[in-house]
């Protein structure tokens, strides 16, 4: 099993950070382009996880997509589903204040190196 990073996330970069976390689940570039979320370990860490999410959901629409054609379409429409699931607990995680990746993909976030 994959060794766990160790955050060091500190409670004022929570609190500094939350807002632009949160955004990171709408839009996921936003705490991208804004230094100071750059420079903000939990709002990059929600970024990362924000991100993971797109990709599982596009992966699911371009499946779910050529599935269509031959009628198991709607199967692999069930990873967005899954997404879903998963955005709505990664922004209950932000908005909580806590940084814990999501089941499944969550643990690829580092491959991102976003959390500096």
């Amino acid at each position: 099993m994959a060794e766990t990073r160790q955050l060091n996330i500190t409670p004022q970069e929570v609190e500094s950070g939350k807002t632009m976390a949160i955004i990171a689940y709408f839009i996921f570039f936003v705490p991208l382009l804004v230094e100071e979320a750059r420079n903000n370990k939990f709002a990059m860490y929600h970024t990362e996880q924000s991100i993971l999410i797109l990709i599982l959901n596009v992966v699911g629409l371009i499946l779910g997509t050529i599935g269509s054609f031959v009628c198991i379409g709607a199967i692999f429409y069930l990873i967005n589903l899954f997404a879903f699931v998963l955005w709505v607990m990664g922004l209950i995680n932000a908005i909580q204040g806590q940084a814990k990746p999501v089941p499944l993909v969550g643990q690829y976030g580092e491959k991102f190196n976003l959390v500096k």
